[in-house]
């Protein structure tokens, strides 16, 4: 296990995308689950994505979506549980925030991941074939780069870490596949 924090959770998402892009593109097993109540789009600083230049084509990758784009263009799935805009439409959210978040799900309807939501979601992690990263933070700007945030990261390694990244996969599979509602087209509607 690691400890996360706003320092280094940018570094670790880009880390296991970057992953993710190289497994797909070698042909080998690629996924990541993104579960998070509240999405937005966010730049990657290019520091974070430079070093991967060698192994893969990252010319067009600016923003969090492009990373996740790519990995689609090599083969990986890509799985999102949040919540509903139609659920953030009657709470205390911003209208401007509510309008990212539907701005950053049809980006991502757009490149074939496929989305649920929960509307009772908190929970925040993300999980690929690589390790889980689980945490205080939501799959925005403020989560990876403003927030005080804290977290684990769990390798998919051998001992201790094996087992947690075992039974977070396991969890987030169930939360995508039998306690989430499929995506409709009234999600993406709202208004604000």
């Amino acid at each position: 296990m690691v400890h996360v924090t706003q320092e280094n959770i940018s570094l670790i998402d880009v880390d296991l995308l970057i992953s993710e892009c190289i497994q797909a593109n070698r042909g080998k097993l690629a996924f990541a689950y993104f579960i998070s109540p509240f999405i937005a789009d966010f730049k990657i600083p290019t520091a974070l994505i430079r070093f991967a230049s060698n192994v893969i084509n990252v010319s067009d990758v600016e923003n969090f979506s492009d990373l996740i784009g790519l990995l689609i263009h090599y083969g990986g799935k890509v799985y999102v549980v949040a919540r509903s805009p139609l659920d953030l439409k009657n709470t205390t959210i911003s209208p401007s925030f509510i309008r990212k978040q539907v701005r950053m799900l049809l980006q991502l309807h757009q490149k074939r991941c496929e989305i649920k939501f929960n509307s009772r979601l908190h929970a925040k992690v993300t999980v690929t074939s690589q390790g889980v990263v689980s945490g205080s933070f939501n799959l925005t700007e403020s989560g990876r780069f403003f927030n005080l945030e804290e977290g684990q990261f769990f390798p998919n390694v051998e001992g201790e870490s094996k087992k947690n990244y075992l039974e977070k996969l396991a969890w987030a599979k169930d939360l995508f596949e039998n306690r989430s509602r499929p995506l409709s087209e009234d999600d993406l509607k709202v208004t604000t």
